[in-house]
């Protein structure tokens, strides 16, 4: 049986309501304060205290600082200051993960490189506290596979050391670019970029989560009152019965097409794989009065119906699309790289029913070490499976 963790976030996520999620499920107080005295940031206290929102109890929790001068940092600053922690090696290195996410999103936004991002309420010690903590405490499940909701994109205005910008605000859009968004649900900022930061630095999927045996439940309680709506983080704890399978629901977009070079399809598919398809077919057919044609068959999330229907009609000669919703059930899998005498390689390890593993070396790079002459196929998957093994 596996771990899971879903991050249900009905109210969107900060960095202070992850933290006190993960705590309220793991209770782990002590520990947690017994870890954080290895972090070299001083002026500060951790307060933890029950707490309700809209009728919900749970666990709110409070970095607060000695003096009102708050800190800001660029990430090399942060990354050494982690690096001279005396925290656990998973928590330091998830940590600095989270830290460089965040500054990759800021510089996409801001126009400039990571290294120089400066860090104002990010790299202030309460947030970094926030990010540790959250960071402890995930490792503390064991770093369990993890699942996120929807999240609520808020409305109006927030503040920053910038001035005043939208909500969503852009690093946290830009963190969670691929994750499909509620825009304008909601009162203020629900999703800050410290809250997206974490999501991304704990890899979570926006799959639908597979079924699970409940096993624990955390409540996070936020620090501000939302008109209407409980200001609470959930995180569901899980186990995983092995043999079952994940689910998910796409769209199956299609169109009949019969007056089309087929010289176009390379293009049409890869501007469709590009907008965010998952698969696309193209089948022989025969279409109204006798000529011979094709069907069109793409499968997309549903967010991403709008963009991949764009590259569609832009680059083929069809004039309409029907689509419909599929249920998927699918194999468990991860991903990694296997370093074999040919060079890397990267598999996808698939989960069978019954609990047996299977490795998938990724085509492109056979391809690229057949075209090389380095090995045949054959080789290269009986190499692969032999590293894999080890």
């Amino acid at each position: 049986m596996k771990r899971v963790l879903f991050f249900d976030c009905f109210s969107g996520i900060a960095g202070d309501m992850a933290c006190a999620a993960l705590l309220s499920l793991t209770g782990a107080e002590k520990e947690l304060r017994r870890a954080l005295r290895g972090l070299p940031v001083r002026g500060y206290s951790l307060s933890v205290e029950r707490a309700s929102s809209s009728g919900m109890a749970g666990t709110r929790v409070s970095v607060k600082l000695s003096a009102r001068k708050t800190s800001s940092r660029h990430l090399p600053e942060i990354r050494s200051l982690l690096r001279r922690a005396n925290l656990p090696a998973g928590t330091r290195d998830r940590a600095v993960l989270c830290f460089e996410k965040l500054a990759v999103a800021e510089a996409k936004v801001h126009g400039t490189s990571k290294e120089k991002v400066h860090f104002h309420e990010v790299g202030a010690t309460d947030a970094i506290v926030d990010i540790v903590s959250a960071c402890f405490l995930f490792e503390h499940l064991g770093a369990p596979g993890a699942f996120c909701s929807a999240l609520p994109g808020g409305s109006g205005e927030a503040w920053s050391s910038h001035g005043k910008i939208p909500v969503p605000v852009p690093a946290a859009l830009a963190l969670l670019s691929d994750a499909p968004w509620r825009l304008g649900e909601g009162d203020g900022e629900l999703v800050t970029p410290t809250g997206a930061a974490l999501l991304r630095a704990f890899e979570v999927s926006f799959e639908r989560p597979p079924e699970m045996i409940v096993r624990g439940v955390g409540i996070g309680v936020g620090h501000k009152e939302i008109p209407g709506r409980a200001n609470i983080l959930r995180v569901v704890e899980g186990e995983k019965v092995a043999g079952v399978r994940g689910r998910d629901r796409v769209l199956e977009v299609e169109a009949n097409i019969d007056d089309m070079s087929p010289q176009r399809f390379e293009l049409l598919m890869e501007r469709a794989f590009a907008a965010g398809a998952l698969d696309v077919a193209v089948l022989p057919a025969t279409m109204k009065k006798n000529r011979p044609g094709w069907v069109l068959r793409i499968l997309c999330p549903e967010e991403r119906l709008e963009i991949v229907s764009a590259a569609v009609f832009s680059l083929s000669t069809t004039i309409g699309l029907r689509y419909h919703v599929c249920d998927r059930l699918k194999l468990a899998r991860r991903s990694g790289t296997v370093e074999t005498r040919f060079g890397k390689v990267r598999v996808k390890e698939v989960e069978l029913p019954d609990g047996s593993k299977r490795p998938v070396p990724e085509y492109d790079d056979v391809r690229r070490i057949v075209r090389a002459g380095k090995a045949s196929f054959e080789e290269v998957a009986w190499e692969v499976e032999k590293k894999w093994r080890r």
